[in-house]
């Protein structure tokens, strides 16, 4: 658990606005966005970066690095077909006094294209890394040509908005005007839970 901009929403737009939510840097090797760790999971923030034009994801992470396939590794090629870019993940490497066992997160770094394909994957070792071309050109031209695989075309905004802004599961601004602990975010999360029981959507 760690803060984010909704637990302060409504001071974070008022200083950067929804592009600061969602930055993407465009630059001469592509438009850049960073998705941090557990963000993978969460459709819509690559959703948001890829609606401003992003191209490369690029993923930071730390997480136990094995032959079974996670939550975050199907995220990971989920990410890339769904927004037809590149995901380009970093893992911890030497990790140490943490809860974590030592050196469970080498290893994992990964390149996927976006069709999916993973081009290049590091095994075990702290010193490894991954390398594969990104081919911008080869993206651009596939985000371009007609056919039912170019997905970003053929998505329909408006089919989903009104439900998104019906949706109430965790709430806005929980600390925008409170010092907080862990176990804040851990009463937060409980009333969430609660609240969608109440309301028969869990």
């Amino acid at each position: 658990f760690a803060p984010t901009p909704h637990d302060v929403w409504d001071k974070y737009l008022d200083c950067y606005g929804l592009d600061g939510v969602f930055p993407v840097a465009k630059t001469e090797i592509g438009n850049l966005a960073a998705l941090a760790s557990e963000e993978i999971l969460y459709p819509e923030v690559a959703r948001c970066l890829t609606m401003r034009g992003a191209e490369i994801f690029l993923h930071s992470t730390s997480e136990v690095y094995g032959n079974d396939r996670s939550p975050k590794s199907a995220a990971k090629i989920s990410r890339a077909v769904e927004n037809m870019a590149y995901v380009v993940s970093a893992n911890t490497a030497g990790i140490v006094n943490t809860p974590i066992p030592d050196a469970s997160a080498d290893g994992g770094s990964k390149i996927i294209d976006y069709r999916g394909i993973i081009l290049a994957e590091t095994a075990t070792g702290e010193s490894m890394a991954a390398f594969a071309e990104i081919d911008l050109a080869a993206l651009r031209r596939y985000r371009r040509r007609l056919g039912l695989n170019n997905l970003l075309s053929r998505q329909r905004f408006e089919l989903y908005a009104e439900s998104y802004r019906q949706a109430h599961f965790y709430p806005a601004n929980t600390m925008s005007d409170t010092e907080v602990d862990r176990k804040h975010f851990l009463k937060t999360q409980q009333s969430s839970i609660d609240s969608l029981i109440d309301r028969g959507i869990i």
